[in-house]
């Protein structure tokens, strides 16, 4: 191999190596990627234009980042020149050491760094830095590890594949030449004929902290570095993902980042407003009317905190924000962004997939299920997979789109350092952004949404019924202007001071099931929310009516349906409804209810929740929700700070003769809970040299696990050797539910458990006998 060619990846087929899977075909690709998304030295693209604002970088940096950047995408992969690799790649065997490591290392040679240093516009750190990121497995503590799976401790360097980069730098930058005089045997040891390497590693660690203490106050170094290492790894993406698939490069990221394709505010009016408005009044049979605080909307400025009740027209006024913004300038894409999956797939219904289909995209979690399959086995590094590829290949996919409704997770995660989020920056950094439900934010993912107003030049617009005053102070520390302010808006004070529900607290739990009986009797459509979904379930098997419980422990295809039901009960007149259910309720449920039931909960929770309750943005006259709390006979899953505040503010609710939306946002200033003052660790902004996934952006509480039922393994074979999408067939399970797995892919849980009725149950079902 080391006299013919060097392998960057493993080959279709090894009798006919083709040019991009060699080190030298790979490098030239990525080296291509990176000049078509974002130009030449002397003439950058209108992307990376963006790019460097999304950074807060001035266009007088942009030689500095083309530069570190080429060089960066040219030394990436150096370190695959060695026999660990080859063996790993033609399935011989496994790598010794991660070969961005051995990059790194490389670079440390005192013949390098000299090269490199030529160039002065070049900074050694960075592109060190980057390098050794670029997979996001480059911590301190483990950089240099030799792989524990492979008993072998030393590895030859085939050089001549190393210069060959370094050759093809030259001629891209202008470098001296480079004479390697180290031996190509490299051993972790004292070994005859070998070149030990350890002080390599010690000094690249040193070094790498001095440059960290001196760059500490300097901004402009540490937003240098964060923009070229997020676009090396794009540009490695993009060479390695869209060639394996057989794409044209220019062609097609051409038209992935065409100004050609730029959003007009005439495009928003024409694909989006106006036929939502059509569908608006057909159902309606009335004119629609624009209310005032949403022709407001669209002069706000680009950054705002849309705060209005439930019912009022919020996302009808965010697409007057993004309308108002795109007016200013034009952007690539629009990107709504929801706390889950359920709110992500109903602001797609309703907003996003009337843009044209070309156009459109929703994003979450259970979406290419296969690829996360893979992606929890990152560990096994016998395979020597090339994850991070297959994850980048996922979000390349929506480079494309323009309108895109996602959770929040898909695009932020890039805050803790997620590969596939990175990968979807080129989306982000050109967007206007609309990130609704803010409420639900627990402590980890507000923090998050600070860091990106804080530290990233972009439109965003964040939106809720009701926040808590310390959590509006933040964002206005960020810059972010509260509207509206309802003095001036008469239209929407007189909505939101009208008299809307009558609140009353139930001491036990028969007094809750004679309250659920008499209503029912009296025709009344019923929203009953409890915080446990065993809760839920077993409520629904112990009442003697026609009930529907709905909760997350149901298979995606049958929540589906079920929610699809939900909505046509409490659409239907004249017949009573029982729907028994948990938090996806708060958020995901575009219902209104005459009667809420629900358990103590935290203060938003009980506000989005009475959301859901005589939600008309004009109640009848004299008409009021009625609206019944009680104690759970558990806090779980809630803390006790969770529910900070929450019995006063239930205690002033039921001494009203009437509550209004006014008085429910003023007693949450008063009794809401207090935030925390030390932000968590962002792994994106404070890794410095060092760069590794840090886990989630939001505070995990929940130990359940997507699962395939053991009675659905034969449907799941079938969908998996068609190539179809078996999302359908995942149920959320409790963790000791859900021990084995199918390969590689997802865990298997006991079908015994399961009813379509009442979702996946803590107990199997029992049989009822004739």
């Amino acid at each position: 191999m080391e006299s013919n060619y060097i392998l960057a990846k493993r080959p279709k087929d090894p009798n006919h190596i083709r040019s991009e899977e060699t080190l030298q075909g790979h490098t030239e690709k990525v080296v291509e990627s990176f000049q078509i998304i974002f130009g030449t030295l002397d003439k950058p693209t209108p992307f990376a234009r963006r790019w460097l604002e999304f950074f807060k970088l001035d266009l007088n940096q942009y030689r500095a980042f083309h530069l570190n950047t080429l060089a960066s995408c040219v030394l990436h992969d150096i370190g695959k020149a060695n026999s660990g690799m080859k063996q790993a790649l033609s399935k011989e065997g496994c790598y010794v050491i991660r070969h961005e490591h051995l990059s790194g290392l490389i670079l440390m040679l005192p013949e390098v760094k000299e090269s490199l240093s030529a160039n002065k516009e070049i900074d050694f750190h960075i592109v060190l830095s980057s390098v050794i990121g670029h997979h996001l497995r480059a911590s301190r503590e483990e950089f240099g590890q030799l792989n524990p799976n492979n008993s072998e401790k030393n590895f030859k360097i085939y050089w001549n594949g190393v210069l060959d980069c370094f050759r093809l730098l030259t001629r891209l930058v202008g470098l001296p030449p480079i004479d390697i005089k180290v031996s190509p045997l490299w051993a972790e040891e004292e070994r005859y004929g070998h070149y030990n390497y350890t002080h390599l590693t010690r000094e690249l660690k040193n070094a790498l902290s001095r440059w960290k203490n001196t760059t500490r106050k300097d901004q402009t170094l540490k937003r240098l570095l964060r923009a070229v290492r997020s676009a090396l790894i794009v540009s490695d993406s993009a060479g390695s993902g869209l060639v394996r698939r057989g794409k044209e490069l220019s062609q097609w990221l051409a038209s992935c980042f065409s100004e050609q394709n730029l959003l007009s505010s005439l495009d928003i009016e024409e694909k989006v407003i106006l036929p939502r408005i059509k569908q608006i009044e057909a159902n309606n049979g009335t004119s629609f009317r624009w209310n005032d605080f949403q022709d407001l909307a669209e002069t706000l400025p680009d950054r705002s905190l849309l705060l209005a009740s439930c019912g009022t027209g919020k996302t009808l006024a965010a697409w007057r924000w993004i309308k108002g913004q795109l007016a200013k300038e034009k952007r690539s894409r629009v990107i709504f962004l929801y706390p889950t999956r359920a709110t992500a797939t109903e602001g797609f219904k309703d907003y996003v997939a009337w843009a044209p289909e070309a156009d459109a995209a929703l994003i979450h979690g259970s979406s290419e299920y296969e690829l996360e399959g893979l992606l929890e086995n990152l560990d096994d590094e016998r395979q020597d997979k090339d994850f991070s590829t297959e994850e980048g290949l996922y979000a390349l996919a929506y480079w494309q789109r323009r309108i895109f409704s996602a959770t929040v997770d898909q695009f932020l995660a890039f805050l803790q350092n997620s590969y596939k989020s990175i990968c979807l920056l080129p989306v982000l950094a050109d967007s206007v952004i609309v990130i609704d439900e803010v409420h639900s934010f627990d402590y980890s993912l507000f923090s998050a949404l600070k860091n990106l107003l804080k530290e990233f030049a972009i439109p965003v617009l964040c939106m809720t019924a009701s926040l808590p005053v310390q959590r509006v102070s933040e964002l206005q520390k960020c810059d972010v202007y509260v509207f509206p302010s309802q003095e001036n808006l008469p239209d929407l004070q007189r909505v939101s001071n009208m008299p809307r529900y009558k609140v009353r607290f139930l001491e036990s739990q028969e007094q809750v099931i004679e309250t659920v009986k008499s209503q029912t009797n009296k025709g009344k459509k019923i929203l009953w929310v409890v915080n446990t979904v065993e809760r839920c379930q077993e409520l629904a098997q112990q009442m003697q009516i026609e009930n529907k419980c709905y909760h997350s422990q149901f298979k995606l295809e049958d929540r589906k349906d079920r929610h699809r039901e939900v909505i046509a009960a409490f659409q239907q007149r004249g017949k009573p409804v029982l729907i028994i259910t948990t938090q996806v309720c708060e958020m995901s449920l575009d219902i209104s209810s005459d009667v809420l039931i629900s358990e103590i909960a935290p203060i938003t929770s009980i506000i989005q929740r009475m959301g859901r309750n005589n939600r008309s943005a004009r109640p009848r006259d004299g008409v009021l929700g009625e609206v019944y709390i009680y104690a759970a006979s558990s806090i779980t899953p809630y803390s006790q700070e969770d529910l900070a505040g929450a019995e006063e503010f239930i205690s002033e609710l039921v001494k009203a003769e009437a509550v209004s939306q006014t008085m429910l946002q003023e007693l949450l200033e008063k009794y809401g809970p207090k935030e925390r003052t030390k932000n968590p660790y962002t792994a994106f902004l404070e890794n410095g040299p060092w760069a590794t996934k840090e886990g989630s952006i939001r505070q995990t509480k929940d130990y359940k696990v997507p699962a395939i039922l053991d009675t659905d393994i034969a449907r799941y074979r079938k969908l998996l050797e068609s190539g179809k999408a078996f999302d359908g067939l995942l149920v959320p399970v409790p963790q000791r539910f859900a021990a084995n797995r199918l390969g590689r892919y997802p865990r298997v849980a006991p079908g015994n458990h399961y009813s379509k009725e009442f979702g996946f149950l803590n107990r199997p079902l029992e049989v009822k006998h004739e």
